[in-house]
């Protein structure tokens, strides 16, 4: 399980990788990753439903921090490749990043609000989007806000691996 675990986080990485190396370029290449994602998945059935069904609560999300001003893409609302680095970071979820399913609703919040926007803060360093506030502010902010959706995300997920269990 470790070593499934390890291949499901390393193609996530190439994924997020390519997608700011290559932007627009990257689709073709992520499209391949993903599916073999899927292929490698242990819960298939669990993976699919969450994905048609947190994928938009995700976008919604970015959508969202669009508007307020929080992140600006070069293509508005945002690009294709942010979608599928959110299908690849959704297929994480009860893989490499299933300990997040063991946290606490509370803890699992803390955790993405630390950490989550370091992925947008590098964006940006790559170019690829700006940040709508200075980063002191843009951390905490859009932090609350991504954490909150993948709090929900977690809790869909858990609902949905219940009634597959059923």
């Amino acid at each position: 399980m470790r070593l499934h675990s390890l291949i499901n986080f390393v193609l996530f990485q190439v994924v997020w990788f390519l997608c700011l190396l290559l932007e627009q370029y990257s689709l073709i290449y992520s499209t391949v990753i993903i599916a073999l994602m899927f292929y490698l998945s242990a819960q298939k059935k669990q993976d699919a439903f969450l994905l048609l069904k947190c994928l938009p609560l995700a976008l919604l999300s970015e959508f969202i921090a669009v508007k307020f001003g929080l992140i600006e893409f070069k293509v508005a609302p945002f690009p294709l490749w942010l979608v599928f680095l959110w299908a690849a970071l959704l297929l994480c979820i009860n893989t490499s990043m299933s300990f997040l399913t063991t946290l606490k609703p509370w803890q699992a919040f803390i955790v993405c609000l630390a950490f989550a926007p370091g992925s947008y803060w590098a964006g940006a360093r790559f170019d690829v989007l700006e940040l709508g506030l200075p980063l002191w502010q843009f951390w905490p902010l859009y932090g609350a806000l991504w954490a909150a959706t993948f709090s929900v995300i977690l809790f869909i997920n858990g609902k949905i691996g219940a009634f597959i269990k059923q």
